[in-house]
Order: structure tokens, then C-alpha cells, then sequence
């Protein structure tokens, strides 16, 4: 599991340096990069969550993944990507925040509420607040784009 743990990490990890590359790419509208420096800043505290369950015995509080590992690796190397396009590429804010969306939408299983089974309830209840966390962001970034980029379509 500890193995299952790191990739989840990684892939958050990874996540909050997308964000803070797209909060880069949008110097210009403080509104927008603050959101991204927010969502950089949440997907950092996932990682922390995640650190947290890997401590915990396993066979106490885990029943197993329910994300196979080839599809938890891929995911990472999809991030990976993700984060090598946004530096290789100049975005505009529209496209930095269709591709937050489309990220957030991808990634919401990979987070270890979603990913392993807990049988400890307690424990369940707190990383589910990961996955519930990304259905927040998707609606934040999803009202400022329609309230953006859509008042006028």
C-alpha cells in the first residue's frame, strides 16, 4: 500500500505545480491567479492527507485499492504531461482554466478517498473530503469561466 500511497501523492504533488505554473501564466488577472495559487495550495494539503493514511496500519483501517495500479500510474504520467505542456506552452486564461477543469475532472479519482477502501469510518470520512474538495473546485473554476468568457456567448 505504501507504494499505492506515494503514486496518489505524486500525482497531487504534481497537480499543485500545475497549478502554480498556470497561476504564472496568468500574471495579469490577480482574481484568477489567486484561484490558481488556491487550488496549488488545497492540492498540497491532499498530499498531506495522504502522508497521514500512509502512516496508519494498514490492516486496521485499509481494506485496498479500488483503483487498479496501472490505472493509478498512468494517471501520474498523464499529470506529468499535463505539467510539461503547461510549461512548454503559452496559455491563455481561458485555456488555463478549461484545462484546471478537464484536470480536476480526471484526477478526482486518484485521490486516496476515492482510490482505497477504508474500513476505519473515521478515516473514510476524512480522505472522502478530498474527492469532495475537487467537486468544489470544478464548480469554482467552472462559474469563473461562465461568469468570464460566457456573460457575452
Amino acid at each position: 500500500m505504501d507504494e499505492f500511497f506515494d503514486t496518489c501523492a505524486e500525482i497531487e504533488s504534481t497537480m499543485s505545480l500545475i497549478y502554480r505554473r498556470m497561476a504564472d501564466a496568468v500574471r495579469g488577472n490577480d482574481r484568477l491567479r489567486g484561484l490558481m495559487l488556491q487550488m496549488a495550495k488545497d492540492e498540497a494539503d491532499h498530499v498531506n492527507q495522504i502522508r497521514f493514511a500512509r502512516l496508519l496500519p494498514a490492516e486496521s483501517s485499509i481494506a485496498g485499492p479500488t483503483l487498479s495500479k496501472t490505472r493509478l500510474d498512468l494517471l501520474l504520467l498523464k499529470a506529468q504531461s499535463l505539467l510539461q505542456g503547461i510549461e512548454d506552452a503559452r496559455l491563455g486564461e481561458d485555456e488555463v482554466l478549461l484545462q484546471a477543469i478537464a484536470m480536476e475532472e480526471d484526477f478526482m479519482q486518484a485521490h486516496a478517498g476515492s482510490a482505497v477502501e477504508f474500513t476505519d469510518p473515521k478515516l473514510k470520512e476524512r480522505l472522502q473530503l478530498l474527492a469532495r474538495e475537487d467537486e468544489r473546485h470544478i464548480a469554482t473554476l467552472r462559474d469563473y469561466y461562465q461568469e468570464v468568457y460566457q456573460r457575452s456567448a
